[in-house]
Order: structure tokens, then sequence, then C-alpha cells
């Protein structure tokens, strides 16, 4: 989004954004969450992604590693990916919930 948009939309709804941060219920939600999320981005919070020739570098890159599905496990497709990265760009690796390692080691994008 936008900065300005994301201003702008802040502006217009601040009561209700400023709630929410207050809400005590919505700071121990994350206790109550059962779901895994595995999170494969293109770069840390401190970092910006670069730009590619036709897509970002991350996506570009991805899409060289992913090479019509032959990546063996998640865990296998981050590192080729991020081992052509530059040394400014190092692409983030996050599990939000339990980690499962049975689902780590699928086949990338498949179910």
């Amino acid at each position: 989004m936008p900065p300005d948009a994301a201003r702008r939309t802040y502006r217009k709804n601040k009561e209700f954004y400023d709630n929410l941060q207050k809400d005590p219920a919505l700071k121990k939600a994350e206790d109550s969450v059962r779901a895994s999320v595995l999170l494969i981005s293109g770069c840390q919070d401190n970092q910006l992604s670069s730009d590619g020739t036709f897509n970002g570098l991350f996506t570009g890159t991805l899409l060289q590693v992913w090479n019509d599905g032959k990546s063996s496990s998640y865990l296998k497709f981050y590192k080729a990916i991020a081992k052509r990265m530059p040394p400014d760009q190092s692409p983030n690796y996050y599990w939000v919930g339990k980690p499962s390692k049975k689902f780590e080691k699928q086949k990338p994008f498949t179910i």
C-alpha cells in the first residue's frame, strides 16, 4: 500500500485502529492461534528488497531455483535461494506458531 494511502486510511479510521492496539484480548490472541505459518520472504525486516530485470530480485531468484518444482523441501529451497542472493539482501525464513517438520520436508508449494 502506498504510504500516502496508508496514512489517509489510518487518519480516516484512527479511533478504530487505536482501539485495536489497546484491546487486551488481541494482545493474547497469538497464544490462542493453533495454525502454523512458514514465511519465506525477500529480505529481513531491516533490509530492502532489490529490483530485478522482470520481477524483484528475490522472486526472480526463487523462480530460477524453483526449476519446475524440483526442490525437495522448503528448507533446501530457501537455502538455495539465499545462497544466490547478495549479502545485503538476506531472505527471511520464519515460523509463526509451532514449526512442522513434516510440512517443512514437503516439496514446496504442494499439498
